[in-house]
């Protein structure tokens, strides 16, 4: 029987906050959150640590920016922090992994996230990307032990792998330029929009999001593109156009059960010449 060796603990150290370099982020710092952890710091102090990882002799943040935030904010100079043995590839993937496990993203910065990991993934193991370098017989042989991103990712984090699949197709069909203007709008919280405004050309999307930063009050893209083309509103069907529809779906026995109900005794005229 075979024993997987137990992980080591991870100990928990205090770090002075001028020693750790944020660096850029994936995700912007929302200062409002951190003020309302800020505000829980004050009463309880830092519950949780963040993750850093050791560059020389100063310390690179993995995780918990906002956490760095609200401890400048509270004046609180020095942070609780688990220090992590990682690469810059391996430190990427955590930071990324902390952010798509947020209940509050966006399907939009889901997408970004999870798109961001496929890139860090395959650099990781490019033998799991199609048409990846495979450099020797012996890599290709054992690259079925290292499962795709798709499949790694849904373990990890426990997502679908057709929304993995759905999220970062909407990455890489919307423009970047248009990624960025609609970060902190009404469409980016909308998967259904998002989809829509992916199918569209680059020169469609562009002018779809100049329209929303315009106009936020309409949350269509099709009512947007029915309006950037000038297309005339179509109006709803009237009652009569809904019976005559139905009529033309219904079979010859409900036509007949139709036509007693409004006019009991009177011969079925179904629109057919008679024989």
């Amino acid at each position: 029987m075979n024993m997987v060796a137990p992980q080591p603990l991870l100990s928990v150290v205090s770090i002075p906050l001028a020693d750790i370099d944020v660096g850029e982020r994936l995700r912007g710092i929302d200062d409002d959150a951190a003020a309302v952890i800020a505000a829980s710091m004050q009463e309880q102090g830092q519950r949780t640590p963040i993750e850093v990882r050791k560059v020389g002799k100063r310390y690179r943040l993995i995780a918990g920016a906002h956490r760095m935030r609200a401890l400048a904010l509270t004046g609180i100079e020095t942070a609780f922090a688990v220090v992590v043995k990682a690469t810059e590839l391996e430190a990427k993937l955590l930071e990324i992994d902390e952010n798509i496990c947020r209940r509050e993203l966006s399907p939009l910065d889901r997408a970004t996230f999870l798109a961001r990991r496929k890139e860090v993934y395959e650099e990781l193991h490019p033998e799991t990307k199609h048409g990846g370098d495979r450099k020797s017989d012996q890599v290709d042989n054992l690259v079925h032990l290292i499962p795709s991103f798709t499949e790694a990712t849904a373990q990890k984090l426990g997502l679908d792998a057709r929304t993995i699949r759905r999220s970062v197709a909407r990455y890489t069909s919307i423009m970047t330029d248009v990624r960025e203007k609609i970060a902190n709008t009404w469409i980016a919280a909308s998967g259904a929009q998002l989809d829509a405004l992916a199918r569209e050309t680059p020169d469609m999307q562009r002018q779809i999001a100049q329209f929303i930063a315009q106009w936020p009050a309409v949350k269509n893209v099709s009512e947007i593109i029915r309006q950037i083309k000038g297309k005339p509103k179509k109006s709803p069907p009237t009652m009569l156009e809904k019976l005559m529809d139905l009529w033309g779906k219904a079979d010859s026995a409900t036509r007949m059960r139709f036509q007693e109900y409004i006019a009991p005794g009177l011969p079925l005229d179904d629109g057919r010449e008679a024989a």
